[in-house]
Parts: C-alpha cells; sequence; structure tokens
C-alpha cells in the first residue's frame, strides 16, 4: 500500500551520482537550457568541505542546491533549483531551511547568497529566516576601447600582499560592500584570489601604484567575455581607470569590457562617464546572515 504521506513529504539529502540525470533534466529547464550548473556538478559533488544536495518528493529528485565554503566561518548559498513542475509546493523554502540547519550545524559565522531582484519570494524567505539585503549589483558593459592602456601595468606575483592591502583599505572597494567577484558569486577576498588573478595575467596597476584592478572571464555562446573582479582607486579617478579597462581589454582581443558595478551614485556616475551602459533592467541583491 503506497503512503500518502510520503508521496507529499520533501526530504533534503546529500546529493548521489546516481542524481546526475534528474538534476540535468531540472537544469535544462534553467535558461532557455544555459544553466551554468551541468559544468560545475562534478566539481561540486567532489567538494569536501561543502554540501551539494538534493531535494525529493514522492522518491523524485525535484530540487538542487549548493552549500559552498569560502573559509572557515564564511559561506554561500547556490545553485538552488527547482524543476518547474514542483514550484509553489514548498520546496525552495525547504531547501532554504535544511541548508540554513546544516550551515549552523557546520558552525556558522557567515552566509550570503545572491538573488535577482524579481525573485520577491526569495526575498521574503529571507527576510524571514533573519537575512539583510547588504548590496545590490547591476551589470554593464561597454565595447573594448581602442588606443594606449600604458597606464596599467600587470602585477607581480610579488605584489599579492601588496594589492591585497591596497584593495582593503580602497574606497571604491568599499563601495562594493568590501566582496569580490567571482563569478557572479560575492565573497570576502581573499589573498588567493588575487595570486589567482594574476598568475593568470588579469591584475594591473593602474598608474604606478594609484589604483589596482583584476578581472574574471564570463563565457556565453563561446565567446570570453572580461568582468571586474576587483578595482580599488580613488573614487574620483574611477572614470579614467575604467576607460584604461577599455583599452586593455581592447588589447588582450576581448570585443566587451564588462563590471557587475554596485548599485551606488559614484559608481553609476562614473560608468556613464566612461561609456558604459546597463545590461539588463534586472539587478542582484546581496543577502547575508551572520551567526
Amino acid at each position: 500500500m503506497i503512503n500518502i504521506d510520503s508521496l507529499n513529504t520533501i526530504v533534503c539529502r546529500p546529493a548521489l551520482a546516481k542524481d546526475k540525470a534528474e538534476v540535468m533534466e531540472i537544469s535544462s529547464h534553467i535558461w532557455e537550457g544555459g544553466d551554468y550548473l551541468p559544468h560545475v556538478w562534478d566539481e561540486w559533488l567532489a567538494d569536501p568541505q561543502g554540501l551539494l544536495g538534493v531535494a525529493e518528493l514522492g522518491g523524485r529528485v525535484v530540487g538542487v542546491f549548493k552549500l559552498t565554503m569560502f573559509q572557515a566561518a564564511e559561506w554561500y548559498m547556490e545553485g538552488l533549483r527547482v524543476h518547474p513542475h514542483y514550484r509553489d509546493r514548498g520546496v525552495a523554502s525547504h531547501i532554504h531551511h535544511y541548508v540554513l540547519e546544516t550551515w549552523r550545524r557546520m558552525g556558522g559565522g557567515v552566509i550570503r547568497l545572491v538573488t535577482a531582484s524579481y525573485n520577491v519570494k526569495v526575498h521574503h524567505m529571507c527576510e524571514q529566516s533573519g537575512f539583510k539585503r547588504i548590496k545590490e549589483f547591476i551589470s554593464y558593459g561597454a565595447q573594448a576601447l581602442e588606443g594606449s592602456a600604458s597606464n596599467l601595468i600587470p602585477s607581480e606575483m610579488g605584489d599579492a600582499q601588496r594589492a591585497m592591502d591596497f584593495v582593503l583599505h580602497s574606497p571604491t572597494h568599499a563601495l562594493s560592500g568590501g566582496l569580490i567577484n567571482l563569478g557572479w558569486v560575492y565573497a570576502d577576498p581573499q589573498l588567493k584570489h588575487i595570486q589567482v588573478a594574476i598568475q593568470e595575467k588579469h591584475a594591473w596597476w593602474w598608474r604606478g601604484d594609484v589604483g589596482f584592478i583584476s578581472i574574471w572571464e564570463d563565457e556565453d555562446d563561446g565567446e570570453l567575455h572580461p568582468g571586474i573582479q576587483l578595482v580599488a582607486c580613488p573614487v574620483e579617478s574611477l572614470e579614467e581607470l575604467l576607460v584604461d579597462y577599455r583599452r586593455m581589454m581592447n588589447e588582450l582581443g576581448y570585443k566587451t569590457a564588462g563590471w557587475v558595478a554596485p548599485n551606488e551614485p559614484e559608481v553609476i556616475s562614473a560608468l556613464g562617464k566612461a561609456g558604459f551602459q546597463r545590461n539588463w533592467d534586472i539587478s542582484l541583491y546581496v543577502f547575508e546572515l551572520k551567526a
């Protein structure tokens, strides 16, 4: 005899390799099939410090989620997906609270998540569980610009700690809430992030030591688009640095220069003067909870 209660009970558990096919089916409905989850599934499944999990309903995988540890006491909730046929049945809420319980059990600290400005249900869910919205980011872009980028000099590995200290004391970096963009993921900057950017030749000093900038790459339809990872300079110099950033991207062979920038008046003004335009009507909200 079928247990009716079991058909209506949502169960969250760690993901298993055998779940991949069902998770990929869920992923196929995200962003018209352009979801990044298929590219990170194996990496997430092998993560020894975080948790890749799924939600089951009636024995079927109907949701997926990831709890990521960046460093001791810093966590990130990402990758939450619910199959479209099972939305509005409390799956996302169940996952949300399961992740929070797991996070607290694993040590707590601070946990963040990013969601789109239109996801009102997620906003309410976050607020009800104690999260605070700490930052709003907006995607801007411009065509790469011809001209000399000689004001930007590649950073060397020996500069990494100096660059880290420079960034952490920069008023422009503070406008980003003190966060680094790791590719649509926001975290506290660590020395290793700057070291990786330098190793990949994605970090530069600007006008000697007046400014510092590093980038990350986003792939879209097989083409790489650079975005600002960290930027540090006097606020009044931001416009000039952004123009030189466009020139450097042209020298490197990119067609565009982007920045998912903090929604701050000084930043938006500098972007406009430097020739950047808003890419989307939506923005990204960063929510944070501390324990």
